[in-house]
């Protein structure tokens, strides 16, 4: 029999503000009574709440198989499998729940927030449509239903989907934030700058405001004022974003040495993330400190240029190599000059790391086996990159035809950590030269160009591999052929990004 009194204490601290404080309560209660659904469901918050995912889903299974028929067990479980990044089984759990109990704005709500962050926005409009349909004060799906608008590409729906979350809840911060983020999407920009000036006014020094209203100062030409406000949050508290964006704003200020401290701060707190190292390239670069440069690039040492032979399932180089481009070619994903990416007169796929295709499947195979290859090589601790080594990863891979005249504009792929393209065809320029050939240090417009360019030369079926924080581009060609390569990376688990195309916003 369980105990009412200590089961409700558990409870009660087990939703408080340390929920630790209600351990020794549970090891009590699941010692008496441990397949009570009850006792074990109060233990999986506790567990889930002192960040201990594994054992929270262990309780909330345990839960679960006790008490079948309680849709509530289900969502309490599909919570926790979207907070440990298993997206797929929690949206499993919570149709499941709907099943048992259609039309529960709580599931309904959480299956929303679920697709949404495994990247499936638009199957999340339904279930949160449905979600403030059933229950109109539901503050959290309006908000996630302003979140998939955005992302679907409908602004002007997002707008009124964050106002009705801040009517029912004025104080509601992430929805607030959320509407300056669509407002200067819609180039709203002066509610925007206002709005953001009055959540700083009320949470001082809050990093993702503090990042918005800087963004927005430095839009407008106020590029000092932009420096003052990352430094001034800053002074609050460390944080990864701002200060990669001080760092930016203080190349293009010309201000490298402070640049340079930035980015051994943000090195030193968060090492296994790569994005400073591109900027410490950059402001090596513009101080002029050409050995200390050379030392972090690491050409030698890092870069692979590797010519593959061979290809399992296909008979010579030349017949892999046509399939690619011919799989690429018919693309659905190719999208012309997308949104957010560096690609000029020229189209990009979106992920293609689990493509079926057979040529495609085949070329992430052999990234996969080249990436993990060069990744067992890479060892020690007498280099940045290297202590930033995961032992975790998964591949991204995409495909890129660029027209005559196109170029990949300056770019890096941080915070991955070992990047490669491969290239099934390439024609040499005529007469020689070096157009359309991959450059290594080349600097974005973003902080002022420039760079000392470390050139590679594309050949078909050949595969260049590098750390994923060198700034690297396409250089411009001309011709009548297009050029068309494949880029992949390895993305360390929890702190890298897989390539995704961003969808553009619609007119409304």
């Amino acid at each position: 029999m369980v105990n009412m009194e200590w089961l409700q204490q558990a409870a009660k601290l087990a939703q408080g503000p340390d929920p630790k404080a209600a351990a020794p309560l549970v090891e009590r209660l699941l010692r008496e009574a441990p397949g009570d659904p009850d006792v074990l469901t109060v233990a999986g918050i506790v567990a889930q709440r002192s960040g201990d995912i594994e054992t929270a889903l262990a309780h909330f299974a345990a839960a679960r198989s006790a008490d079948p028929a309680n849709p509530a067990r289900l969502v309490n479980q599909a919570v926790a499998l979207k907070q440990a990044g298993r997206f797929d089984e929690a949206i499993a759990a919570l149709r499941r729940s709907l099943d048992l109990r259609p039309d529960a704005p709580v599931a309904l709500a959480n299956l929303g927030s679920c697709l949404i962050a495994a990247e499936r926005a638009e199957e999340a409009l339904p279930p949160l449509r449905r979600a403030v349909a059933v229950k109109p004060d539901h503050v959290e799906a309006w908000n996630n239903l302003g979140v998939a608008l955005a992302n679907v590409g409908k602004p002007a729906e997002a707008v009124e989907a964050y106002r009705r979350a801040l009517a029912l809840r004025p104080s509601y911060a992430e929805a607030a934030l959320n509407l300056v983020d669509v407002l200067v999407a819609k180039g709203e920009k002066a509610e925007a700058e206002s709005l953001a000036r009055m959540l700083l006014a009320a949470m001082p020094g809050h990093p993702r405001a503090s990042n918005q209203l800087a963004a927005m100062l430095d839009g407008r030409g106020d590029l000092a004022g932009a420096i003052a406000l990352y430094r001034q949050a800053l002074e609050r508290g460390p944080n990864h974003a701002l200060g990669i964006n001080l760092a930016m704003a203080l190349l293009r200020a010309g201000e490298g040495r402070e640049a340079l401290s930035v980015c051994d701060a943000l090195m030193a707190a968060s090492p296994s993330i790569t994005t400073p190292l591109a900027l410490r390239c950059a402001a090596l670069e513009r101080l002029g400190e050409s050995e200390a440069l050379a030392e972090l690039m690491a050409l030698d040492r890092f870069v692979a240029v590797i010519d593959v032979e061979q290809v399992d399932g296909f008979e010579t180089m030349a017949a892999f190599d046509a399939a690619l481009l011919a799989e690429l070619e018919v693309h659905p994903s190719l999208t012309f000059e997308p949104e957010g990416l560096v690609t000029r007169a020229g189209r990009q796929s979106d992920e293609l790391a689990q493509d079926d295709s057979p040529a495609i499947a085949a070329l992430a195979q052999l990234a996969r086996n080249a990436l993990g290859d060069w990744h067992d090589v890479q060892r020690g601790e007498d280099h940045p990159w290297l202590r930033a080594r995961p032992e975790d990863w998964s591949l991204t891979l995409w495909g890129t035809i660029l027209a005559p005249g196109g170029e990949v504009g300056s770019h890096i792929h941080a915070p991955n950590w070992l990047s490669g393209v491969y290239y099934p065809a390439f024609r040499p320029p005529a007469g020689g030269g070096t157009e359309g050939w991959f450059a290594i240090g080349a600097l974005p417009d973003a902080l002022g160009g420039g760079g000392t360019l470390h050139l590679r030369e594309p050949r078909a079926g050949r595969m260049i591999l590098f750390p994923s924080y060198l700034w690297h581009c396409t250089l411009p060609f001309g011709g009548d052929e297009p050029r068309i390569s494949f880029a992949f990376d390895l993305v360390p688990k929890g702190t890298g990004n897989r390539h995704k195309l961003r969808r553009r916003a619609v007119q409304e």
